[in-house]
Order: C-alpha cells, then sequence, then structure tokens
C-alpha cells in the first residue's frame, strides 16, 4: 500500500482554511490525511449576523463553524493554538515555535500550506501565522532544535497566492478592501510567472462554496462573495494557486499541478 499523503494546513482564522477548501477537499477526496492548526479563535472579528453570535460568545460560535465547514471539506482532525485574535504577532517566535515544531515532527506532513508573507491581504496576524509556520518549519528538521520527537523535514511548504491575472476577472476585486480596525487592507497580487502550483478543484470547488455557508457569522452582505453570484465563485475557484514558499527538495520543481509532484511516497504493508 502507498503511503497517505500527509498535510497540515496552518491558518490565522476560522474561515481562512476556505483560501485552499478547493485543495483541501480534493486532497480528502483522493485519501490525504489533513490536519488543520487554526491558530485563533477569531474571537475580535466584527459580528454580521445579530441572531446568531455576541462578543462573549463569538469565539465558540466560530470554533462551531469551522468544526462544521471541516466536515464538509473532509478534514480529519482540527487543532487550535489559541493565540489571540489580532494578537498573533504578540507570540514571541520562540514560544510559537515551541507549540508548532513538536507538532510538525509528530505529524510528519509531507506538505505545509499556509499564508504567504504578505499576507494575501496585510492582516498582522495572516503575516504572523507566516512567520511562526515558516520558522517552526525550519526548527522541526533541524536536529540541534532540542523538541521532542526525533527531526522531520518537511518537503514542501506552500503559501497560498492570487494570481496577477485573477484581478481582472473578479469585478471590483481590485478596488475592494478589506476593512480591519477602520484600515482598508487591499488584496495583493502575485506576478503569475511566481505561480508554481495550480491545482484543479472543479469538482471539489462546490465544497468550498458549501463551507463558506457554514462561517455564518463572517456573511459581510457588502463582501466581494456575499455579493458574487455562486456560479461566478465556482468558476472563480475552480483553480487554486501556490508558490512553494521553502522545501526539502533534492531541486527546485518546475510548474507543476499537484501537491505531492516531486515526492517519493513510500510503500508500507
Amino acid at each position: 500500500m502507498i503511503e497517505r499523503l500527509r498535510i497540515l494546513a496552518l491558518f490565522a482564522h476560522p474561515d481562512d482554511e476556505l483560501s485552499v477548501g478547493g485543495a483541501l477537499a480534493h486532497y480528502a477526496a483522493a485519501g490525504a490525511d489533513i490536519t488543520l492548526i487554526c491558530a485563533t479563535r477569531g474571537e475580535a472579528a466584527t459580528i454580521y449576523c445579530a441572531d446568531c453570535a455576541t462578543p462573549e460568545t463569538l469565539a465558540a460560535v466560530r470554533t462551531a463553524e469551522l468544526a462544521c465547514c471541516c466536515r464538509i471539506l473532509g478534514i480529519d482532525r482540527l487543532e487550535w493554538l489559541d493565540w489571540p485574535d489580532g494578537g498573533v504577532q504578540q507570540i514571541p517566535l520562540d514560544v510559537a515555535v515551541a507549540q508548532l515544531a513538536p507538532r510538525i515532527r509528530q505529524l510528519r506532513p509531507h506538505i505545509i500550506v499556509t499564508h504567504p508573507e504578505h499576507g494575501n491581504y496585510p492582516h498582522p496576524d495572516h503575516i504572523g501565522v507566516h512567520e511562526r509556520a515558516l520558522a517552526a518549519f525550519h526548527a522541526a528538521a533541524d536536529a540541534a532544535y532540542a523538541a521532542a520527537g526525533p527531526v522531520w523535514q518537511t518537503p514542501k511548504f506552500y503559501v497560498r497566492a492570487i494570481p496577477e491575472s485573477a484581478f481582472d476577472l473578479i469585478p471590483g476585486f481590485r478596488e475592494y478592501r478589506v476593512n480591519l480596525g477602520g484600515q482598508a487592507l487591499p488584496f495583493v497580487p502575485d506576478p503569475d510567472e511566481q505561480i508554481d502550483c495550480s491545482i484543479d478543484c472543479a469538482v471539489t470547488v462546490a465544497k468550498r462554496v458549501e463551507g463558506w455557508k457554514c462561517h455564518r457569522s463572517q456573511h459581510n452582505p457588502q463582501g466581494t462573495f456575499s455579493v458574487m453570484p455562486e456560479e461566478l465563485q465556482k468558476k472563480l475557484f475552480s483553480v487554486e494557486h501556490f508558490r512553494l514558499f521553502a522545501h526539502h527538495l533534492p531541486a527546485p520543481l518546475a510548474r507543476h499541478t499537484a501537491w505531492e509532484a516531486g515526492l517519493s511516497l513510500g510503500r508500507h504493508d
């Protein structure tokens, strides 16, 4: 029997997982073992449903919303770091690595996928999770790092990408801003030539769209995806794009269409 592909997704808030939701559902359907680690409970977010949450209950509500989405996508296990929403960058890097590196060594993922260095939009939590996930990726592979478990060199560390060309496919997307504490944050495009991996998610994009329905507390009626017709969402998200930000491979890869490209999965009885 061929070894199962093991995937570790690391994201800042409930609903961030949907940025790679089609790919996660694709690999879940293919039999991969998938762990999602969410850094915060999303307790500081704006509430967009008067009847579903209060500031006091929002953390619990968003916990349940993410569990709902994980069931739809087919994620095997959901874990939490319980870092403060809006305060990820306040977690010292060494403290974060001490939490994450041992878990990487335990899970032994072939793939880590997370936010890019610019956050896709410059949310400090997205950027903070990227920095801490990358540091843990390196620490888990370093024999000099004194953490529990044997050293594990995760072969591939992907970050989610939005190609520059995609901005022209979505009406108003280039001008759209995410409101964060009074700041208007733009989405950040990645040059098309920097895209390393593009995954066909046409079969599973419906699960991504369905998963968004779980996150009812975050359904901003003015948000891009609230006003975008469902069929356009499915067309837009039928391919998901990534950059191979770091790796432990013998050589860099040419552009590819599968996370497992370049890997040699072992066999076991």
